[in-house]
């Protein structure tokens, strides 16, 4: 059973690592949503069916058609991601009193951890960044099933609400949990919304939510305003440039993503859970060191559960 990261730590007895746990999810909405699987090994091996299955009504005597789903293997491989923090014993001896260095070095190396997996989930690409799993970019790529792409290489389009409707309808199987974009994408979309009759607003467990399209938002600081706009990177509109820069390749162009959650849909494994390590004496300095360390992907395994838009104007001039 896939289990979010906060119910999964109640049953640990460790109060560091519930608290490192409470820390990486905090305040978004993606991790604090997000299951969990446990897996044996470094990969979980799944079926996708990439092409539906068909069915007809047939008369007596009729010639039956056969029409037999095509399903591809995939497999989301487990990657390596944490990281250290040490702190000096002289600090941790002298300004004791005044700051928990340790403490606050933690909190950083946590917030930095959930950063780097954030980015991942939307732009991984393991076939060239062999450290990372696989993002939504890459787990997305059907334009039939899963993938509205707009504009055109290095020119994207502005968003028409028709366009955002229809990403939304590809999800057969189930419904969005959640519309997931930028800032400067938002502010466009609540634009053109106050234009038209105003914003919507929903109660959710933690707290008021926008909703656009009758869907709750989220804006994400690790999607970009910056993707490329073309399928050159990999198989997946909207990617991040080939060397490895942090935001995109200079296209002005963002996307909008509709995640549901769930085992079908999009849902994380792990070979190790968040562990945290305390080393109390260092080979090569006078310090003592924290290791946080955790081995998770994510999948998608029906590619009709999840779905984006693609090549947009994130500040351009929504139309309807």
């Amino acid at each position: 059973m896939a289990l979010t990261l906060v119910e999964s730590s109640k049953y640990s007895n460790d109060v560091l690592q519930r608290g490192v746990i409470e820390l990486i999810v905090k305040d978004d909405p993606i991790l604090s949503k997000l299951g969990f699987k446990d897996i044996k090994g470094n990969g979980l091996t799944y079926d996708v069916e990439t092409t539906m299955s068909g069915a007809d009504f047939y008369g007596v005597g009729d010639t039956w058609v056969e029409s037999t789903s095509t399903v591809t293997q995939h497999t989301a491989h487990t990657k390596i991601l944490g990281g250290d923090a040490d702190v000096d014993n002289y600090l941790a001896a002298t300004r004791s009193d005044v700051q928990d260095l340790m403490s606050e070095q933690i909190e950083a190396k946590t917030k930095a951890i959930r950063h780097a997996f954030l980015n991942t989930l939307f732009y991984g690409y393991a076939a060239t960044e062999t450290k990372r799993f696989d993002g939504l970019h890459q787990l997305l790529t059907s334009e039939t099933y899963n993938t509205v792409a707009v504009g055109g290489s290095g020119a994207p389009a502005v968003l028409s609400m028709a366009k955002l409707e229809e990403t939304i309808d590809l999800i057969v199987d189930g419904k969005a949990d959640m519309l997931v974009m930028t800032k400067a994408m938002r502010r466009s979309i609540n634009k053109y919304l106050k234009s038209v009759g105003g914003i919507t607003y929903d109660d959710a467990a933690d707290g008021r939510v926008q909703t656009i399209l009758g869907v709750p938002v989220h804006v994400s600081d690790f999607l970009s305003n910056d993707e490329a706009c073309d399928k050159d990177y990999g198989t997946g509109y909207g990617h991040q440039p080939t060397d490895g820069t942090a935001l995109g390749d200079d296209d002005n162009s963002t996307s909008i993503f509709a995640i549901q959650f769930g085992p079908k849909a999009l849902s994380g494994v792990q070979s190790m859970p968040i562990t945290v390590e305390k080393f109390a004496k260092l080979e090569t300095k006078d310090a003592a060191r924290t290791r946080i360390k955790w081995y998770p992907s994510v999948m998608v395994q029906s590619i009709i559960s999840c779905a984006k838009l693609t090549g947009l104007q994130p500040a351009g001039t929504v139309t309807s």
